[in-house]
């Protein structure tokens, strides 16, 4: 027996660009835990082959302050490179755990998710192609930004290990020693043989996996929630058509009903024939109603689950973001560095985390006011024509989608756009005070 139906790409909501799900293999990992329950090789083996590679990069890191001379310069090059190791493996720990939870939020992006009659899917259609351009546009631009970091890096090799090794202050006063990928230590020497050649292929295989799938990560979990933006928005333009369409079915139901009157020469009078009119109208609606309800509540529940994997993904890379945009940014602008290629480097890793914070701060954004927009479409519909029935029942949707969903992180903190201008609002003015005081 399957454990959920598997995903299809021939039912993905519309625009939707998958495919990198399929070539990295996380579209086969998500579609066997749906209809096993159990995670596959391949999800098993990435699991464990990135904890035995990644583990000792990121130890070493911690511990390296310990064993070498420091100051803020080395250390800030270091943690160029060590923070988004964190983020990586707190990414590939959040899918790891939380598989049974992802699998299930992927039925988002699915154009079946919602119960739209058939005659309205050509404008969800368009709906969900007008979203997911955008997001599409994004998870690119991320893939790009991610692969010219691994493409700068590995072709220009950057950091002397007699630098990390013996000295301190500015890294381009060292003029003597290999140079290697990272600003990584290890209790190796490891500017010797067969040492170099050991840590370079190590590093080389370090920011291989960082640059394939980080971004990866980072577009699964956008899409998720782009699918589920998508989904709300298209809840409300079944919502806010309700009267009309229903209206439409009465007037074809009416003329029908005043035809076979006609045939059997039975004259109704305009007043029954608006009775039964009203009948229609009022039973198509609370029909329509009822499966939008039932298919808000489905949202909710969703959008529940949605922060309960997210949270701590959010809570740990926001946190991290505002260290490394503060890290990124002041090694960018150290004016005594005075190389350019060094430069783009940083400005490089700086916007590969811009990218990734406004996908998900800005479609939190969106998220919410698609979810609030809700009560605005119910009202849109014309529900006070209709029965007792069906506005005491629209009365209490709107009240229940008044407040809308959105991302949270540490539980409760609501991320959205302005999160996203008081981060950058925050690495601005630590950047600045920095860089006063090195200045004195």
């Amino acid at each position: 027996m399957p454990y959920h139906p598997p995903l299809e790409e021939s039912n993905v909501i519309d625009g939707l660009r998958v495919g990198y799900l399929k070539f990295f293999g996380f579209w086969n990992v998500i579609n066997d835990y749906k209809t096993t329950g159990k995670r596959n090789a391949f999800i098993n083996f990435h699991f464990y082959s990135n904890i035995i590679i990644c583990t000792p990069f990121i130890v070493l890191q911690l511990i390296c302050y310990f064993f070498i001379d420091m100051d803020i310069q080395k250390a800030i090059r270091i943690n160029l490179h060590f923070l988004p190791a964190i983020m990586m493996g707190g990414r590939i720990m959040v899918f790891w755990f939380r598989i049974e939870s992802q699998s299930k939020l992927c039925n988002l992006i699915q154009k079946d998710f919602l119960h739209i009659p058939e005659y309205k899917m050509a404008k969800a259609c368009i709906i969900y192609r007008k979203i997911t351009r955008n997001a599409n546009i994004l998870c690119i631009l991320a893939y790009i930004v991610d692969f010219s970091v691994v493409f700068s890096n590995l072709c220009i090799p950057g950091t002397p290990v007699d630098y990390i090794m013996y000295h301190k202050g500015n890294i381009f006063d060292v003029k003597t020693g290999k140079k290697k990928l990272l600003s990584a230590w290890y209790p190796l020497p490891m500017g010797e043989s067969p040492y170099y050649e050991i840590i370079f292929v190590y590093e080389a295989i370090c920011l291989l996996i960082g640059g394939i799938y980080q971004p990866t990560y980072a577009c699964l979990f956008y899409q998720i929630l782009v699918g589920l933006h998508a989904q709300f928005v298209v809840l409300g333009y079944h919502a806010s058509t309700m009267y009309d369409s229903s209206n439409s079915n009465s007037n074809r139901n009416l003329i029908d009903t005043e035809s076979k009157c006609n045939s059997k020469s039975n004259s109704n009078s305009n007043s029954s024939l608006r009775k039964i009119a009203h009948e229609y109208i009022d039973s198509d609606m609370n029909k329509e109603l009822y499966s939008i309800i039932q298919d808000h509540h489905k949202l909710l529940s969703y959008a529940e689950e949605l922060r309960s994997v997210y949270n701590p993904l959010l809570t740990m890379n926001l946190g991290l973001a505002i260290v490394f945009l503060i890290v990124s940014l002041f090694h960018y602008l150290m004016g005594e560095t005075g190389d350019i290629i060094d430069g783009f480097k940083a400005l490089q890793f700086l916007t590969a985390q811009m990218v990734e914070l406004f996908m998900f701060c800005y479609c939190s954004s969106w998220l919410q006011s698609a979810s609030s927009d809700i009560q605005i479409a119910v009202y849109s519909s014309d529900w006070y024509k209709a029965d007792v029935k069906f506005r005491k029942s629209a009365q209490l949707l709107m009240m229940g989608a008044e407040k809308g969903v959105t991302l949270t992180a540490i539980k409760m903190y609501p991320v959205n756009k302005e999160t996203l201008m008081a981060i950058l609002q925050y690495v601005y003015s630590t950047c600045a005070l920095m860089s006063g005081l090195l200045e004195k």
